[in-house]
């Protein structure tokens, strides 16, 4: 994890802890905490966004090994019909 990251989680700690010990600006502490935390978590999103080696399960498409499954699934109906309406 890169010390950006890093930073972000300790300071959300750190803030998560006075929220304990300030009870009468917990909800500032708190919100502070929420901030350092959706930080860290935008850092994480951008590197796996700007990293090409990553391809999630939408980047990969409706193709598989034997090529595209919409192509199948059209001859498998066309099929079906000339069977059905043939017989």
């Amino acid at each position: 994890m890169s010390n950006l990251i890093v930073g972000c989680r300790e300071i959300e700690l750190l803030c998560r802890q006075r929220a304990i010990s300030d009870r009468g600006h917990s909800w500032k502490w708190l919100g502070e905490a929420d901030r350092w935390s959706d930080l860290a978590h935008r850092e994480i999103a951008s590197r796996f966004h700007n990293n090409e080696m990553h391809a999630g399960p939408m980047a990969m498409g409706p193709n598989n090994i034997e090529g595209d499954s919409r192509g199948q699934k059209r001859e498998s109906m066309l099929r079906l019909q000339s069977g059905i309406g043939g017989g």
